[in-house]
C-alpha cells in the first residue's frame, strides 16, 4: 500500500483549486428526479457575519408549517476540502429537510494558503450563534437545534459544542456525527476493524500517517497545544447526548470508537454504531441505501432526543 501524499495534496488544492466532481447526476435537477420528494424543499443561501468574515451557509426548509426539530450541519474534507455543493451537504440537507427537519448546512474557511484552527471552529460557532438567535432562521426554537457533520465537520461540531459548554452559552440539543476524526493522533485499530479494512479496501486509505498530516496542516505542532482541535482528548463532561455512526472500512472508525468508549466511561448519554459495508465518506453517495438509512437514523435520533439511548449497536 503506497500511503497518500497529503502534502502534494493540500499543494495541488492551493494552486489548482477543488477539483471538478466527474460523477454525473449531483445537480439539485438530478436529486429531484432520482427522489421527488426533495422537491418540496426550499434551499435559501446566506451569509453569516462572523470573526472573519461572512460565513457561507445554506437554509434546507420543507413543507412542515411548524417543525419542532432543526439542524445545523456541518460537512467534511480534512480541513482543506469540501463546500456546500457536495452531496454530504447538499443532498444530506435535501434529504432531512424533505423529512419535516430543517436544516442549515454551513461551510468555514479551510486551512489553505496559511489558514489555521482556530478560524473553522470560529466560522461554525459564529453560524451556530446566528442559528440559535432571537430571529429562529430555520423556525425552530433555540432548545431545540441540534448540531453535528461528518468527518472533520463532525470534529467542528464537537469543537465548538465544548466551546459553547465553557462559554456559558446555550449549547445544541443532541450532537450527530458520522465517520468523525476527533483525535490529534489515531487511536489503534481493532482487530475487528483491521478485518473489515482487508474486507473491503478503501480506494484511500487514513493510515495514521495521513491522518496526522491533515491535523497537522490544520492545527500546527505540537498536536495538543490546540484546546478545541481535538475535542476526543478534551474534556468530554457537560456535553449533549451525542450520536455517532462510524464507516465500517474505515480507519477512522478508530477514533469515533475510542470517543463511544470515553463517553461510556463517563456514563454519558451515547449510543456509538457501526454502518455496515460502508467506507469513509458514504455519506456523499446520493442515494446510496446505507447513506439513506443512516440519514434515517440521524432523523429518528433527533425526533427521540429527549428518550434514552443505547449505548452501541450497528446499523444494518
Amino acid at each position: 500500500m503506497v500511503e497518500f501524499d497529503v502534502a502534494e495534496f493540500i499543494r495541488n488544492l492551493e494552486v489548482n483549486g477543488p477539483p471538478t466532481d466527474p460523477r454525473p447526476g449531483l445537480d439539485t435537477a438530478a436529486l429531484v428526479g432520482a427522489d421527488p420528494s426533495l422537491a418540496r424543499v426550499r434551499v435559501e443561501d446566506v451569509a453569516i457575519d462572523g470573526p472573519h468574515g461572512a460565513v457561507v451557509a445554506r437554509i434546507y426548509t420543507g413543507s412542515t408549517a411548524d417543525p419542532v426539530d432543526g439542524l445545523v450541519w456541518v460537512h467534511g474534507g480534512g480541513f482543506v476540502g469540501g463546500s456546500l455543493d457536495m452531496p454530504e451537504a447538499h443532498w444530506v440537507s435535501l434529504y432531512i429537510a424533505s423529512r419535516g427537519v430543517p436544516v442549515m448546512s454551513v461551510d468555514y474557511r479551510k486551512a489553505l494558503h496559511g489558514v489555521k484552527y482556530p478560524v473553522p471552529v470560529d466560522d461554525v460557532l459564529a453560524a451556530w450563534k446566528w442559528a440559535a438567535g432571537p430571529d429562529r432562521p430555520l423556525g425552530v426554537d433555540a432548545e431545540r437545534l441540534h448540531l453535528g457533520g461528518a468527518s472533520a465537520g463532525a470534529n467542528l461540531s464537537t469543537a465548538v459544542a465544548q466551546r459553547l459548554r465553557d462559554e456559558g452559552a446555550a449549547g445544541p440539543r443532541s450532537l450527530v456525527l458520522v465517520y468523525p476524526l476527533l483525535h490529534a493522533e489515531l487511536p489503534a485499530l481493532s482487530d475487528e476493524l483491521r478485518a473489515a479494512l482487508d474486507e473491503n479496501p478503501p480506494p484511500v486509505r487514513f493510515t495514521p500517517g495521513v491522518v496526522r498530516g491533515f491535523n497537522t496542516n490544520y492545527a500546527g505542532e505540537p498536536l495538543g497545544k490546540a484546546r478545541y482541535a481535538f475535542p476526543a482528548d478534551g474534556d468530554l463532561a457537560g456535553l449533549p447526548p451525542i450520536l455517532i455512526v462510524n464507516a465500517e472500512a474505515d480507519e477512522m472508525r478508530a477514533s469515533g470508537e475510542d470517543f463511544g468508549a470515553k463517553l461510556a466511561a463517563l456514563r454519558h448519554p451515547h449510543s456509538s454504531r457501526t454502518a455496515l459495508g460502508t467506507q469513509h465518506g458514504y455519506l456523499d453517495l446520493p442515494g446510496d441505501p446505507s447513506a439513506r438509512r443512516t440519514l434515517d437514523d440521524l432523523i429518528e435520533w433527533i425526533a427521540d432526543a429527549e428518550s434514552p439511548h443505547d449505548a452501541g449497536g450497528a446499523l444494518t
